[in-house]
């Protein structure tokens, strides 16, 4: 975790959404000496922030009408939507909107224009990293949008993160980059989950398989990441929910429509995904996708 001395910032930030990753996030913003005014829709979540110096705000124009940067960390379109049509009347005008949220590049688009007719500007930047890398300051950032409001963010950015990786002005472009990473990786569990079911069949020691593939054809964060989880099979209830991850893989596969391209594999994926949601497991953690391969081939011998 980065040594950052904690110091008075000028800026007040309005935090909404505190969830897995949401509340990492804001407690890193409060180490660093902001000014943080929290909201989210299950208060309790709240009160660990505010003993650590954040500030409660009991509705979100109260959390947004005196802040210089918003910052929004929720589950979807409709949430963003939801949460944006109480945030614009209270936005003060030159305040920064920055949506971490995973959502749809139609979507961004009709925010930014909303935006800018209160004066203010809307940011793409969805964030890559589980919670842990939340917690440590390690998530990276995929920004897009006004190229001056960029420029005064960097801090904030810099206070939660290791990276930014700008993709131009366009408000939406860098939504559209997340649904393609996370396409990426939901592509990978489902490779690691299949050949790590193959070894565990086959009598093979799944970790010297893992430590094999690390060292020869597979050395990506992504696979050091996930196929410990994998090998480990347990749920871990601050993870990637595969509900959400289905979302996700869903925007993924309309995003690719529109613009004329397809996604195969997402189709095979997302049919294992939304197995699991109708088995009640909408919650369990990505890498629990190879329980439900162990039951399906389970099913074919019998």
């Amino acid at each position: 975790m980065k040594n950052i001395k904690q110091k008075s910032m000028s800026e007040t930030i309005a935090f909404i959404g505190l969830g897995n990753m949401g509340t990492p996030i804001a407690k890193n913003l409060i180490a660093s000496g902001y000014t943080v005014k929290l909201y989210n829709r299950s208060p309790e979540k709240v009160k660990g922030l505010v003993a650590l110096g954040g500030h409660s705000a009991s509705t979100i124009g109260e959390a947004v009408k005196s802040a210089d940067i918003v910052i929004t960390m929720l589950s979807d379109d409709h949430a963003v939507n939801a949460v944006s049509e109480e945030i614009l009347p209270a936005l003060k005008r030159g305040s920064i909107h920055l949506s971490m949220s995973t959502i749809k590049a139609d979507t961004s688009k009709q925010l930014a224009e909303k935006h800018e007719a209160r004066g203010a500007v809307y940011l793409a930047s969805p964030v890559m990293g589980r919670p842990p890398a939340a917690e440590a300051r390690q998530l990276f950032i995929l920004l897009s949008g006004d190229a001056a409001a960029k420029e005064k963010v960097k801090p904030v950015l810099s206070a939660i993160s290791q990276r930014t990786f700008d993709f131009g002005d366009a408000p939406y472009t860098s939504h559209t980059v997340k649904l393609m990473m996370n396409f990426m990786i939901f592509t990978i569990v489902e490779l690691l989950s299949e050949v790590m079911l193959m070894a565990e069949k086959s009598g093979i020691d799944k970790n010297i398989l893992l430590d094999t593939m690390l060292n020869t054809i597979y050395g990506a964060p992504v696979v050091k990441i996930y196929g410990p989880l994998i090998i480990k099979e347990e749920d871990n209830p601050n993870g990637f929910g595969t509900q959400l991850a289905n979302k996700d893989l869903r925007l993924a596969q309309e995003t690719a429509s529109e613009v004329g391209a397809q996604l195969p594999l997402a189709e095979v994926v997302r049919t294992h995904f939304e197995a699991i949601i109708a088995a009640g497991g909408g919650k369990k953690d990505l890498p629990m996708l190879v329980s439900y391969l162990r039951e399906q081939s389970e099913e074919v011998v019998k």
